[in-house]
This record gives structure tokens, C-alpha cells and sequence, in this order.
């Protein structure tokens, strides 16, 4: 069965679950684990059957993405709608099957009849997939279920030659309905499908335009071709080719594009059309020769979150395999993806260690969102080594239990990066929870504050892992808490561990971290969520508000040139907004405009996973499929758009050094480009093993934490290697 959602699969995560009501929310959640005697409980209270969110998801939905058939099977029968579609993916129950990728396909199968016996409007799907597994009670289901449509029934047909002759029987048995008729689109619906696409593999553009209130397709660099509407958002041009827009929560993302004698062909929708480097307004500053160097690397991302780390040199090219360029190499038990921090001569990490478990992660591009149970007790860790030696010089144990939450298959039960001002050292796991140290490693305080699961907006069931950092301001750590069953913003004091403020947040889960934006109003903490919000970071106090954003976000706040960069890559949006500060009160602004508060702002180029760096006057945002965008920061014009040489799978988030950007892939490839406007390479460096962490940087010697290790890479910080020229 899974074949048969390949192409859905590759945009799918689950949906949101916000809107719903309590009940609406435990019914959900009931369904998707299969607890079957809550689930009749709550429908027997008067919970409707098919209550949805806002996005129009049921408990239908959750039951079979889940492989959950006996619940199906008990809401199919209290009379819940097998065809219900919901509106974000555009999908029904029969649609989400397989999405997860864990349910057994003997199950899918199962759960299939179920829904086409109770006369599911989608089985035309169903019959491709019959045929091909030549599986005749499938086939038998898909028809005895209702008519299929012409269009379909004559396509498998016309391909019936070598097929089975009871399957051939059986489809000769179908009755037939009337394709639906095309859609009468106006001129303002058309504009939605204009614009430039680019194909993500193939490096082929398409461009759709609009004249005389028709679209018109230019491929590469032929003719327009006029179109006309074949289907719900598909159409076909004079010359033959096809063209089927796809995308989320009503948004256009991309094309799936067929020609006579091509393979089809899936292009998205292009983030920006870059000017060049003649329209960035601002001057590259160099970095002074001899300026004094970056010595703390304090947080995630390092001074302020900015991902700079000026002042000393830093190596372009080194070999792990030979040591060549190597400084040296920690093992690091266990498994985590927190960045490395640095205070003087010392750097620290944390990492949590499973008792008799082998702790792996999968990388590279995919849209499944699978959860690892991991169900045997783990240790939390936080490690110190020498910056200079690599020697370990303490080990301090900050909790040990079974993991309360599961975790996506790309992340640990420690991904969250410490924090320091040199005093305090603030570390928070799920499970474990916060805990304040030393930097001689002795707990000085630790607050217990749950599972923390953060998953998918969809419900509880799907869980995958925390990531927000700690935060330092002053006296008080802040910690964002946007986790299922109750999101939060809150501020303890460094050294008692009192709380200060709790702040409660109505938001879908999140990964960001805080950052402060200082203005002539006072400092504001700015809080990236699917609403972005702005604080008082001395007491929670609401600021202000703005949206919309995306329903996923995992980037930090970047800060500079009196502004707030802010940005994520998921829809129903993917903006960029460059906030201003002094904003008060709720903005409900149209990404893309200039409005109040923002000096700029694009509806679409947010990156998904990736913070992106200001540098320089440019705005780098990396995107999780290999490409990078540079914007002027000031006036928000694109500059340049390129893809990486290699590619690769973008997680951690690039930095900067003397006028070179460093960023990791999934894969291993670690990345060194002239910082400017105009793309250039100087190296790529494989280190064997993904890089999820950022790097860190400390006296010209970059930090590089993998799955097992962690790797200094430079020289002694007493031996400074020349400048890259140009730099």
C-alpha cells in the first residue's frame, strides 16, 4: 500500500491540532495511540465523531495515519465520514495511510477495506496499487465500493494486456461516474498559480504568467504556451505537457510538470529572483589583521546567537582521515545534537547515554516524521574538555530515568545547547530538566519541568524531541517551553533557581530560542512561534504579537542593525520579517508588504531548520535542501541564490569567521565560503560523520560536535595561520 502515497508523502508532517476543542483534542489523541475504551467513552459523552480542528483533521484521520483499525473500524460504524477531507494537505483518512512510514502494510491494507467497504470517494487511488501487487480483494473492495471515474477506470483499462485474467474480470466489472467537470477559475485565482519554478534535481525553470486572464507556461527558454484547465489546480498546454500545482494550507508550492518524451518533472516555487551583487547597499568591513580574537563561544550560535566569531583565522581545508589540520578529537559517549559552547580554556557539550541501547540517527531529505521510542533508562550528561588538549576534565550527571517522551529519528534526547556567562553554566534535557552549574561541573540547582514534548501540532501522540536553548539576561535564564500540554515562556534566577516570571503562550510546539532586541523603548525579547511574540524580558510582560508565520519553526531571532530577523519554512507561510524595534500591541501584517514595524518582509525564502547569519550587511538563510539566498539586510533585495557544490541536508545553522561562513550538512560536509555578495566556495571538508550541531569557535579553532565526537579543527590558538586572501 505504501507505493500509493509516495507523492503525498513527500510533503506530508501532520497537522494542526490548535484549534481543536479539549474533548475534540483527547479525542484525537485516543485515536492515534488506538486506546479504543477512551475513545468510546468520549464519543458515548457526546465528543462528535467527526470533529475537526482547524484544519479540518478528524480522529478518522489520526486512526488510520496511525494503523489503528479497530478504532477505524468503531468510528466507522458511529457513523464518522470515510470521504471527509480535510483542508491543509487536501487529503482524506485513506489518503493519510503510510504517511509515518511505521505502520505494517498489512495493516494499511486492512484499514483500506475498512474505509473503501464504507464507500470512501477517493478509491480511485486504490486501483493502481491492486493491480500492480495483482491483489484481486483490494481490486474487489475499490470496486464494489462505487463508480470510478472514467478518466481513471479507461487508463488502467487501455493497460490491461498482460494483466491477470481475474484481475481483468474484476475491473471489467466496474461501474463508471463522469469526471468531474474543470474548475471556472478567475483572473484572482489564476494569480495564485503565477510565478517562477525551479526544478530541485533536474536545475530546469518554468514561468507562469498571466495574460487576457489566462495562464501562460514558459519551459527554460521556449514559448509561452497557453493553458487550460484540465482538473482541480491541473491544466494542460497546446504542445501536450501537463502541469498539476501542489502545496499546503491553500498555498501553491510547486509544480509537477509531464512532457511527451521527459521524465515528470517536480519544481517548487523559486524564494527569490536575486538582483545581484550591484544592488547591496552596504560595504563588506574587513576584519582588522591582528584584531583581537573571539575567545567565548557562550551559547547557541555564540555572542548574542549572531553565529560571528571574528578576530583570529580560522583553517579552510583539513583532513580528518590523516589529521591534517586537526587540533584534536574527543569520543563523546551517547548521542546528542547540542552545539558546543566555549568559556576561556574550556568547552562543553551535554549528551544523553542509553543503558545497553545502540543510539543512532538517520539524516537527509525527507518529509516522514517518525518517532524512536527508546524505552531503557538514559543518562544526562554534561561534558568539559580542555580547548587546548582535548582532555576531558569533568563529567557531571544531571539526571537518569527512562526518556518520558520519544524523539524524531534525526534528533536526541539532547539537542538543547548549554549556556554560560563564565559563572553559570544552564543545561535543560527532556526528562532531566534545567539544571544550573558550575564551570567546575557541581549542580548548583536543577528544576524538574516534565517530558517536554515538543512534536508535531497534530496531537501528543507524535512526539520529537526538545531543542530550545537556554537563555541568559542578566541575573535570569529564560527558557521557551512550547511543548504539548501547556506552552510557556519562563525566567528563573541564576542563582537561586527561583522562578521569576512564568509568561503562558498559545502556540503550536516549537524548537526556537529567544533572543533580545535592544531599542530605545527598552530591550525586547523576541520569541519566534507560529505567532511571533515580543516581551519584557525583566518580567514576561507581553509586548507585542505578529503574524502570520509557519505552524513549524525552529529558528532563533537574529539580531542587528536596530532589527529583528525572523524566519521559518514551513506553511502556510515561509516569511522572513525584518522587525523593527518599539512595536506595541497585535500585528496581523501581509508578508511580502511594508508595514508598521517591519523595514521589510517576504512572504516566502524562510529557510526550515537553519538560523540564518547576519554578516556584514547580508542576511544568509541556508535551506535544508542545499540551496543559500543572501539578502541585503537593510533593504531586504535578494543578492544572490546558489546552490551548494556537493548539496546536502542543512540542520545546523552557518557562522562566521574573518570573512568566511562555515555550514554543516546531515551528510558530513562542512562548507567554507567567501563571506560577500557573490558566491564563492574556498572549500568542503567531509568529516566522516553529519554535522546536526552548529559549530562553535574560540581563538581560531572551530568546534565541531558530530553523533561520536568532538573535533577541534585549526591550530594551537599560539599559532595563528595566514589569512585567506581576500578576506
Amino acid at each position: 500500500m505504501r507505493r500509493l502515497f509516495i507523492l503525498l508523502a513527500l510533503f506530508c508532517l501532520p497537522l494542526s491540532f490548535a484549534a481543536a476543542t479539549d474533548d475534540a483534542q483527547s479525542l484525537f489523541a485516543a485515536a492515534r495511540a488506538g486506546r479504543i475504551e477512551e475513545v468510546r467513552r468520549l464519543i458515548a459523552a457526546g465528543v462528535p465523531v467527526d470533529a475537526t480542528d482547524k484544519y479540518g483533521t478528524s480522529a478518522m484521520m489520526m486512526a488510520a495515519s496511525s494503523g489503528r483499525p479497530e478504532v477505524v473500524r468503531f468510528l466507522l460504524e458511529k457513523g464518522a465520514d470515510a470521504s471527509r477531507k480535510e483542508n491543509f494537505y487536501g487529503t482524506t483518512a485513506l489518503g493519510w495511510m503510510g504517511f509515518s512510514g511505521t505502520v505494517d502494510e498489512v495493516i494499511e491494507r486492512e484499514i483500506a477495506m475498512l474505509l473503501l467497504e464504507h464507500g470512501a470517494e477517493d478509491r480511485d487511488q486504490v486501483l493502481g496499487i491492486a493491480i500492480q501487487n495483482g491483489d484481486l480483494e483490494l481490486l474487489r473492495a475499490a470496486v464494489e465500493s462505487g463508480p470510478i471515474a472514467e478518466s481513471t477506470l479507461a487508463r488502467y483499462t487501455a493497460g490491461a494486456r498482460n494483466m491477470d485474467a481475474a484481475l481483468k474480470e474484476m475491473l471489467a466489472r466496474a461501474q463508471t461516474r463522469p469526471d468531474p467537470p474543470p474548475p471556472t477559475y478567475t483572473a484572482a485565482d489564476l494569480a495564485r498559480f503565477a510565478g517562477r519554478y525551479e526544478g530541485f534535481a533536474s536545475g530546469s525553470v518554468v514561468d507562469v504568467t498571466i495574460a487576457d486572464e489566462r495562464l501562460l507556461m514558459t519551459i527554460g527558454d521556449g514559448e509561452p504556451q497557453a493553458l487550460e484547465v484540465t482538473g482541480e489546480q491541473a491544466f494542460r498546454a497546446a504542445g501536450g505537457a501537463t502541469a498539476s500545482f501542489f502545496g499546503r494550507a491553500g498555498t501553491v508550492e510547486g509544480i509537477q510538470l509531464a512532457q511527451t518524451g521527459a521524465q515528470p518533472d517536480a519544481l517548487r516555487r523559486s524564494v527569490a529572483e536575486p538582483a545581484g551583487a550591484a544592488a547591496f547597499s552596504g560595504a563588506a568591513e574587513a576584519t582588522p589583521v591582528g584584531g583581537e580574537a573571539t575567545v567565548n563561544w557562550p551559547s547557541f550560535r555564540g555572542p548574542g546567537a549572531s553565529g560571528v566569531g571574528d578576530g583570529a583565522e580560522t583553517p579552510v581545508r583539513w583532513t580528518i582521515e590523516s589529521g591534517d589540520g586537526v587540533l584534536w578529537s574527543a569520543e563523546i559517549p551517547g548521542l546528542g545534537n547540542s552545539s558546543p559552547v566555549v568559556w576561556g580554556q574550556t568547552v562543553f557539550l551535554t549528551t544523553a547515554v542509553a543503558a545497553g541501547a545502540e543510539q543512532k540517527i538517520r539524516t537527509g531529505l525527507t518529509g516522514a516524521g517518525d518517532p524512536v521510542d527508546e524505552s531503557v533508562e538514559h543518562r544526562w550528561l554534561v561534558l568539559a574538555f580542555d580547548k587546548r588538549t582535548g582532555e576531558k576534565l569533568w563529567e557531571s550527571e544531571v539526571g537518569r530515568a527512562v526518556p518520558i517522551t520519544k524523539r524524531h529519528f534525526k534528533a536526541t534526547q539532547a539537542n538543547s545547547t548549554p549556556a554560560t556567562d563564565g559563572e553559570h553554566l544552564v543545561v535543560i534535557f527532556p526528562t532531566a530538566g534545567l539544571a544550573c552549574l558550575g564551570l567546575d561541573g557541581e549542580i548548583h540547582w536543577k528544576k524538574e519541568l516534565g517530558g517536554l514534548n515538543a512534536g508535531a501540532f497534530t496531537d501528543p501522540g507524535v512526539e520529537w524531541g526538545f531543542a530550545s536553548s537556554p537563555f541568559l539576561y542578566g541575573s535570569l535564564v529564560i527558557q521557551q517551553v512550547d511543548v504539548h500540554g501547556g506552552q510557556y515562556l519562563a525566567a528563573w534566577d541564576l542563582e537561586s533557581g527561583r522562578e521569576v516570571w512564568r509568561t503562558e503562550r498559545s502556540v503550536a510546539p516549537s524548537w526556537a530560542t529567544p533572543n533580545v532586541l535592544p531599542g530605545a523603548d527598552g530591550d525586547e525579547l523576541v520569541v519566534n512561534g507560529s505567532t511571533i511574540y515580543g516581551y519584557d524580558p525583566a518580567t514576561g510582560k507581553e509586548l507585542w504579537r505578529l503574524g502570520p508565520n509557519s505552524e513549524l519553526v525552529i529558528a532563533t531571532p537574529v539580531i542587528g542593525h536596530g532589527m529583528a530577523f525572523v524566519s521559518a519554512g514551513y506553511p502556510p507561510v515561509k516569511p522572513i520579517y525584518a522587525l523593527e524595534s518599539g512595536l506595541r500591541g497585535e500585528y496581523e501584517v501581509e508578508p511580502g508588504a511594508v508595514e508598521e514595524g517591519l523595514a521589510w518582509s517576504h512572504g516566502i525564502g524562510g529557510a526550515y531548520m537553519p538560523t540564518p547569519l547576519l554578516y556584514r550587511g547580508l542576511l544568509y538563510v541556508v535551506h535544508h535542501n542545499g540551496r543559500l539566498v543572501t539578502y541585503d539586510a537593510r533593504s531586504g533585495a535578494a543578492i544572490y541564490k546558489e546552490r551548494f557544490s556537493k548539496g546536502g541536508t542543512f540542520t545546523g545553522s552557518p557562522i562566521a569567521v574573518n570573512g568566511k561562513i562555515y555550514a554543516g550538512t546531515e551528510e558530513g560536509y562542512l562548507y567554507v565560503l567567501r563571506a560577500g555578495p557573490e558566491y564563492e566556495e574556498l572549500g568542503v571538508n567531509d568529516t566522516g560523520e553529519p554535522l546536526m550541531a552548529t559549530p562553535a569557535v574560540s581563538d581560531g579553532v572551530l568546534f565541531l560536535r558530530t553523533p561520536s565526537r568532538l573535533i577541534a579543527v585549526g591550530t594551537s590558538p599560539t599559532e595563528v595561520p595566514a589569512e585567506v586572501p581576500g578576506s
